[in-house]
């Protein structure tokens, strides 16, 4: 019994002494002091905006804060299902998330190394890779404008372009069936075939 009517400091008012989760906030002391008390709101829930330890709910404590945080799981782990802001991990956060993707570079570039869906970007995906990729049309045809190790065709590659080339045996051979034009040897183009009987 404090002689007072202050129901803020170390006895309430009810002659009882202060304690946290008794709904009275302690006044006078500093944080550190023992009995100090940043709320107190005299209830159980840990999921409110003051935790039974009378300390305010922030993110990292532990504890899901009703209507705040989708989760907290307490650590400093970037590469976990919960990150350091108390926000779920998820594909563009600029974090990899261990064993559910391969890359994480936070944007929304689909012609650097690490593509929109958080995977590794490959020649044959379909998307030209800047610096890497001469071209990219996700299809397995040799034969069209570009080539399945993603460079584009060229005379003498030994695929022929269809529409473009009509012949390409991929060899420096001039004398044989396909110059090195790519074009069928033929009488008059200047050049003597070899193998060809008179």
């Amino acid at each position: 019994d404090d002689g007072n009517q202050v129901n803020a400091d170390a006895c309430t008012n009810d002659c009882q002494l202060a304690r946290c989760g008794d709904g009275i906030v302690r006044e006078g002391l500093n944080p550190g002091d023992e009995g100090f008390e940043a709320c107190d709101d005299g209830n159980i829930d840990q999921t409110d905006a003051c935790l039974t330890s009378c300390a305010v709910a922030t993110c990292g404590d532990g504890h899901i804060q009703d209507g705040v945080e989708v989760c907290d799981d307490s650590n400093q782990v970037q590469t976990d299902a919960c990150l350091n802001d108390c926000t779920v991990a998820s594909c563009g956060d600029g974090h990899v998330q261990d064993g559910v993707e391969a890359c994480d570079d936070g944007n929304q570039l689909q012609t650097d190394a690490c593509l929109n869906d958080c995977t590794v970007a490959a020649c044959g995906d379909g998307l030209v890779h800047e610096g890497v990729e001469a071209c990219d049309d996700g299809n397995q045809a040799q034969t069209d404008n570009c080539l399945n190790d993603c460079s584009a065709p060229t005379c003498g590659d030994g695929h022929t372009q269809i529409g473009v080339e009509p012949c390409d045996d991929g060899n420096r051979v001039d004398t044989d069936a396909c110059t090195n034009a790519c074009a069928f040897a033929r009488c008059g183009d200047q050049i003597v075939r070899a193998g060809v009987e008179d």
